[in-house]
């Protein structure tokens, strides 16, 4: 299964790769919306998380475009706004992850998302 991680910080994007692939995933990282754009135009993407504010496009714009190309991609969240504001910025997410939370609770939803059991022997020390 395919996660991208679209977030401009680098060091929120690294950790967010380390815990995926530990989860077993196989991931794609974008630093922002066109490389996340030319990656969804030649790789299946089953999950995107993604960043509301970033340079230049931000994540809502992203958001509309993978809705239209990209309708099996399964789309989480991810920003530092309260939830309220993240559904109100961007309607119909699959879910929406709140970076000042649990990163269990990240995983948590990624594996629903996803049909998948989390790892046994997971670890969210990074």
């Amino acid at each position: 299964m395919n996660i991208l991680i679209v977030d401009d910080e680098e060091r929120i994007r690294s950790v967010f790769v380390k815990i995926m692939q530990r989860e077993g995933f196989h991931v794609f990282e974008a630093a922002n919306a066109r490389d996340a754009y030319d990656l969804l135009l030649e790789n299946p993407v089953d999950l995107i998380l993604l960043d509301i504010n970033m340079m230049d496009v931000d994540g809502t714009v992203l958001y509309e475009i993978a809705q239209m190309f990209c309708k099996k991609s399964k789309i989480i969240v991810t920003s530092v706004y309260p939830l309220e504001d993240q559904k109100r910025l961007i309607r119909g997410a699959a879910d929406y992850f709140d970076k000042s939370d649990s990163l269990q609770v990240l995983i948590h939803k990624v594996h629903r998302l996803m049909g998948k059991s989390p790892n046994a022997a997971q670890s969210t020390s990074v």
